[in-house]
């Protein structure tokens, strides 16, 4: 993992348009430091510049998974990035993602969890799934859930993929879309 961290010297150097370069380790990102010009992460610069604007201070720890790279924002006082029922926390996400699609800052997907809440939150997620599926193999019917955001129904979607006993699809309009569980056997 890699460590960042944002201080008022970054939104100086931001504000003169001297971003420098993140590196391997923890960091603290004043002007005294000496980063190495290949070890640039434009996400964490981006995060960086978007929590400044917001007047926040935290650290960045990266992590890379299977099938993304997962942003790790850890510092006092987050809840405000994280939102009611992690709004703030989606909409962060989807404001990373569409400048990067935009600016084509990196080839893979990106997360952003922010003092764990995304990975709480998966945890639910994932033994919400099971406890479905049990469910609607128990009683033969399917069972939709609440409506939640793509990233949340994603969760859902590939924690049951594997399993034959029961098929999901998503169902209805944004924002109510919900996740359906149906006995493998029925349609």
């Amino acid at each position: 993992m890699r460590n960042f961290s944002s201080d008022a010297q970054y939104a100086e150097d931001v504000a003169e348009d001297e971003k420098p370069a993140r590196s391997s380790g923890s960091r603290s990102a004043s002007a005294d430091d000496n980063y190495d010009e290949e070890e640039d992460d434009p996400i964490a610069d981006l995060l960086f510049d978007i929590m400044d604007l917001m007047g926040i201070e935290a650290e960045i720890e990266f992590e890379e998974r299977e099938d993304h790279i997962r942003y790790h924002i850890e510092g006092p006082e987050l809840g405000v990035l994280i939102g009611r029922h992690g709004q703030t926390l989606e909409a962060l996400q989807f404001l990373v993602g569409v400048i990067n699609a935009r600016r084509s800052l990196v080839d893979y997907r990106v997360v952003i969890d922010v003092e764990g809440y995304r990975e709480r939150r998966e945890k639910q997620l994932r033994d919400l799934a099971r406890r479905s599926a049990i469910k609607a193999n128990r009683e033969g019917r399917k069972i939709v859930l609440s409506p939640m955001p793509p990233g949340d129904r994603r969760v859902i979607h590939l924690v049951l993929a594997g399993d034959t006993s029961v098929k999901t699809y998503s169902e209805g309009e944004e924002p109510d879309r919900c996740v359906v569980i149906s006995p493998g056997d029925q349609e």
